[in-house]
């Protein structure tokens, strides 16, 4: 049984103002630049709170987690040779790519404690950093496309390079802890990649303006700005309708537009079908109340919650407070590729005894259409 590393991260006081003050920061729609020095400096609080950690009456907690969650899953001879030529290895230059199995368990780990990223499924790429898109519901092809095949295709196929939305995250390994074996390594560095990867991504997808990045969902595809050659999108969606007086009696007729627009695609008017797709992300300040007002007592004694036309509600640190986002899960383009790979950072520590790394990878996402996602309106602000 796995344990969460996302318990561990909530005991840190530190990170968590830093993490708070990143996601309202993102909720206020500052610039990318202010997003990420705002995000540099909560990943270097993730780090020294553990050091720390490591450092006082809660070591042996950690250290137990860590063991604990290594011990549960074995490790492939490549995994083996990758962890201990990063023990012994200081100073390394060369940049290394994560083997395979480790990103999959990172992944693995990420549906975990973030739903958001089990609901939107990145696809691994591999080394390839285009992807190619196809207009038909569900379809995507990697790599060259040649005549015969082509020929026999009826969508309208669209290259898309995520060459330049490089996601970084530091990884700080204290130097005693590298006196552990690799698999309690692997784990140290494992994790903090995950929490790290997770908070940026959960941010993009849901907020981000494709500077760099994922285009989030809340954005508004119709108004792109294009700059340098280089299209965002600046501007969220207005609310398509307003749930801040809902009630279960209402909220049929009230939804019922929003859920016309999510099973229409955009370009052609045709109608999809969605069922099983739909999710609402609502902040965890508003979760609560949404579930209240749909919960009832069942004939068993059981409180049941449910919400119109089949929509699963899930909670999102990434959404404003007062609004949710209602989209179409598998209508997301969501793409990994060119590895993840892992260097030692050259630039001096303020905080000795230190080991810390870089660690890369690349991410592309985007809704197929503006149909995909609607912004509701949860309460009014006061």
């Amino acid at each position: 049984m796995s344990i969460s590393f996302n318990k561990i991260t909530q005991q840190l006081p530190n990170y968590q103002a830093a993490l708070t003050k990143f996601t309202d920061a993102a909720h206020e729609g500052k610039d990318k630049e202010v997003l990420d020095d705002l995000y540099a400096t909560a990943m270097e609080t993730l780090g020294t709170d553990l050091q720390a950690a490591l450092s006082n009456s809660n070591k042996s907690e950690l250290e137990k987690m860590f063991d604990a969650r290594a011990s549960n899953k074995g490790m492939t001879a490549k995994e083996i040779k990758f962890f201990n030529e990063l023990k012994t290895d200081v100073g390394l230059k060369t940049e290394k790519i994560l083997p395979e199995e480790t990103i999959d368990e990172i992944f693995d780990e990420l549906k975990t404690d973030h739903p958001l990223l089990s609901i939107i499924n990145f696809k691994n790429a591999g080394l390839r950093l285009k992807a190619l898109l196809a207009e038909t519901e569900g379809t995507a092809v990697w790599g060259e496309i040649y005549g015969e095949i082509k020929g026999q295709l009826d969508s309208a196929f669209k290259e898309e390079p995520f060459s330049q939305n490089k996601l970084t995250a530091f990884v700080v390994v204290p130097k005693d802890a590298l006196d552990f074996g690799p698999k309690w390594i692997k784990q140290f560095v494992m994790d903090q990649i995950e929490e790290s990867f997770a908070v940026a991504l959960e941010t993009a997808i849901v907020t981000g303006d494709g500077k760099n990045q994922p285009i989030g969902l809340m954005k508004d595809l119709d108004k792109g700005d294009a700059t340098d050659g280089v299209i965002t999108y600046p501007t969220d969606k207005v609310a398509a309708a307003d749930l801040s007086a809902v009630t279960p009696e209402t909220a049929p007729k009230l939804l019922a537009p929003v859920m016309k627009v999510l099973a229409t695609k955009q370009k052609t008017k045709t109608a999809l079908k969605i069922d099983g797709q739909v999710h609402m992300l609502i902040n965890p300040q508003d979760y609560y109340d949404i579930e209240a007002k749909f919960t009832t007592l069942n004939a068993a004694g059981v409180y049941v919650f449910n919400l119109p036309f089949g929509i699963k509600a899930d909670q999102s640190v990434a959404v404003k407070q007062g609004t949710a986002v209602i989209f179409v899960a598998n209508r997301y383009n969501a793409y990994v590729g060119g590895g993840t790979t892992i260097k030692e950072f050259d630039q001096t520590l303020a905080i000795e005894d230190l080991q810390l790394y870089v660690a890369k990878s690349y991410y592309y996402g985007k809704a197929k259409d503006n149909n995909v996602a609607q912004v509701v309106t949860l309460s009014t602000p006061k």
